[in-house]
């Protein structure tokens, strides 16, 4: 299939082009393992039930299967598109088994990957940010807390999530300002992310660094100190991941401290905290936000990064700390799994 094509529709339906993906793999893959159940077809494509349920309830109206007791089948009908829909399905979607294979490596519970590499086609962190969006919304339930940190990747992210049935959620910002454009920041991005959602948000006005005094100063203010504690009970955390050197240039840490980063191995940074690729731990925090050790053991992590250069980045910070799902580009996934596993 025409790679010109494929990019053209994902600029022009990128709704659409997830849509007939979906549709096409799993059209694919009933013609491999058929007669199938839902359950069994879900499994294999690590998508969950309920969008194998509804995508199957359109094909079968559509005429494209059949389903009895024992599973899905094809039609006939179907047999008659089944060559262009492997082809499409391969073209867009070859990446079911890379995301399986990083859930494994990384233990994180699910990997989401969308299709190019950021770093050559802005459209793939859009792509990214509406798969990581709709995941979100699945994710989030009436009376949750949501924390999120700013950046590009974040940014995206708010931008897709869709205004549907209002979420009565309380969304709170993960870190404190930052040297990066307001629009950018954790601050900003939690009041539009609330604002989309339907819910409500408390905001931290602190800078991101601050020495211990200070801080405590700052915590007896009530607005602060509700916002802090609220960052605690967080049920689910979106955070984006830097790229060491990157991060280390824009906050303007001693160039002595960045030399000695870089030399360790830093490769990621996360919540202010800077890690190798092994996921180790070379610099914590001094950053105004959220204390990954004080959260509660249900609260669920979801990490947003893409293109290929971010790869070392996403491998140590989730290698450090345990995530629910993973949203990430076929460039940053590709590069991920060489490094897993050389």
């Amino acid at each position: 299939m025409d790679a010109g094509f494929i990019t053209l529709m994902r600029k022009l339906a990128p709704d659409l082009t997830e849509e007939m993906t979906r549709r096409a793999l799993i059209l694919e893959r009933i013609s491999v393992l058929q007669p199938v159940g839902r359950r069994q077809l879900a499994s294999r494509l690590n998508l969950p039930e309920r969008e194998i349920r509804n995508t199957a309830i359109l094909l079968k109206d559509l005429g494209y299967i059949e389903m009895d007791a024992s599973g899905m089948t094809l039609s006939r009908k179907a047999e008659e598109i089944l060559d262009s829909a492997r082809e499409f399905s391969k073209a867009m979607n070859d990446l079911t088994e890379t995301e399986n294979r990083l859930s494994e490596l990384l233990a994180v519970s699910r990997v989401l990957i969308a299709p190019g590499d950021a770093d050559e086609d802005g459209q793939v962190l859009s792509d990214v940010g509406r798969i990581c969006a709709a995941r979100l919304r699945a994710l989030l339930q009436n009376g949750n807390t949501l924390a999120v940190t700013g950046g590009r990747t974040v940014a995206a992210v708010a931008r897709n999530i869709q205004t549907q049935t209002p979420l009565n959620v309380m969304v709170v910002p993960a870190r404190g300002g930052i040297g990066r454009s307001v629009e950018l920041q954790a601050n900003t991005l939690a009041e539009e992310i609330a604002g989309r959602l339907g819910g409500h948000y408390r905001l931290i006005h602190l800078p991101d660094h601050m020495d211990a005094a200070a801080m405590q100063q700052m915590m007896k203010m009530p607005e602060v100190h509700e916002a802090m504690e609220l960052l605690e009970r967080a049920d689910v955390i979106l955070h984006g991941i830097g790229i060491a050197a990157e991060t280390m240039r824009e906050r303007k840490l001693d160039r002595s401290i960045q030399a000695e980063m870089i030399q360790k191995g830093a490769a990621g940074e996360s919540f202010g905290a800077f890690y190798n690729v092994e996921g180790t731990c070379l610099m914590e925090s001094s950053s105004v936000g959220v204390d990954l050790a004080r959260l509660k053991p249900t609260c669920r992590m979801v990490a947003a990064a893409a293109g290929r250069t971010k790869a070392a980045a996403i491998v140590s910070v989730l290698r450090h700390t345990k995530h629910d799902l993973l949203v990430t580009d076929q460039g940053a996934a590709e590069e991920m799994l060489r490094i897993l596993t050389t």
